[in-house]
């Protein structure tokens, strides 16, 4: 014989106790949830504050030939809505949407160009990317809707990723966002006034510390300095093989080639070649070689260069630019900017070809150091 036991019923509660619970879990959840906004806020203004680096508009830091353009600018960030030039290379160690937007010279030309275009228009330019070792004019800087939770999980509420192009016509009248690499770019003008990256980007504490230790440790302003930008190739920042990457064969004849040229520069420009020589290159091989170069002391920084994907590698890229605009004589060699794969054409991958194209951080490097011609000089290799 089977027995049923009988149901269990929970004894009815009193109304008044229902009461009491439900109000004690909203008084539970009402703190809770005022928490987690506190906390959601506070870390957006963190974000505000120290991941994009913004501070208040300074204009002591400026050239003073620069007054003129960055009063402009900053008059036409009055203007609304705005432009909003997107690059989200930030992520690319990690998780999320990830573009590299090519390294720092071809990237910043781009930013100068809308910049340039944007001032001439007199429209509001807003940049939803921040270079490594740098900040961005607080005026400048764009705020996604999605806040901190957007830095959180890597996402915009907007996309760029298929680059179109700008509907110009609408430029000023409606909020308009742009990849640095948009199909727009080819209406730009391939000049820009090197002052608008005076006015945007500033150096952070830590990289305007370097600097300065930097150049004080080259002699100071009292040192005549001549600046070397030896370019070798891609190989570091597409991870490439070193052996794989000819377009500089003889590494110690071309680093010859170039030292004669900084001694000749040095020459034409100070009567000696008793001078401070500083390198930048992008090959630790070049580096390498340095202490078996005969007769003439060269400086150069104890980095190792590394590719532009990486942090890192960007904030070097970035210290080596700024030391170079801040030299008195430039010499650079031109370098071959073709390649032979998908979309591309000229010589093959194995960069063996005619070098004729100058690099272009360098090439920022001379704009933004307002460098005379007759202080640059390129050598041939």
């Amino acid at each position: 014989m089977v027995q049923i036991k009988p149901k269990h019923n929970p004894p009815t509660r009193h109304p008044a106790r229902v009461l009491l619970i439900l109000k004690h879990k909203k008084a539970c959840i009402i703190p809770t949830c005022t928490l987690l906004l506190f906390l959601y806020f506070q870390f957006s203004i963190n974000y505000i504050k120290e991941e994009q680096g913004v501070k208040i508009y300074d204009v002591s830091h400026l050239p003073q030939q620069c007054q003129e353009v960055a009063t402009k600018f900053h008059k036409c960030q009055q203007n609304s809505p705005p432009l909003v030039l997107a690059c989200h290379r930030k992520w690319c160690s990690t998780f999320g949407h990830c573009d590299p937007c090519a390294g720092i010279g071809d990237r910043t030309q781009r930013m100068l160009q809308f910049a340039t275009m944007a001032v001439n228009k007199c429209v509001r330019m807003e940049f939803d990317y921040v270079p490594l070792g740098l900040n961005v004019v607080n005026d400048a800087v764009y705020h996604d809707p999605l806040g901190y939770a957007g830095e959180v999980l890597h996402k915009r509420s907007y996309d760029v990723s298929a680059r179109n192009a700008l509907d110009l016509n609408t430029l000023g009248k409606e909020r308009l966002y742009s990849h640095f690499f948009g199909s727009t770019v080819s209406s730009l003008k391939q000049t820009y006034d090197p002052c608008l990256f005076h006015t945007i980007l500033q150096p952070n504490v830590n990289l305007q510390r370097e600097i300065d230790t930097t150049l004080s440790n080259l002699g100071g302003v009292e040192e005549k300095k001549i600046g070397i930008h030896f370019r070798t190739g891609d190989s570091i920042a597409f991870g490439m093989d070193f052996t794989k990457d000819k377009r500089v064969s003889d590494l110690k004849g071309s680093l010859d080639k170039m030292l004669k040229c900084a001694q000749n520069l040095s020459q034409k420009l100070y009567h000696t070649t008793e001078v401070t020589y500083y390198l930048a290159t992008d090959n630790s091989q070049v580096k390498d070689l340095l202490p078996k170069m005969d007769n003439t002391t060269v400086h150069t920084l104890p980095i190792r260069p590394s590719s532009y994907l990486k942090s890192e590698g960007e904030k070097d890229a970035w210290l080596e630019l700024y030391l170079l605009s801040q030299m008195d004589g430039l010499v650079m060699n031109p370098v071959s900017s073709d390649v032979n794969y998908e979309g591309s054409g000229g010589i093959d991958m194995t960069y063996e070809g005619k070098i004729y194209r100058v690099s272009k951080l360098v090439h920022l490097a001379k704009h933004v150091g307002f460098f005379e011609d007759d202080n640059v000089m390129l050598c041939a290799l």
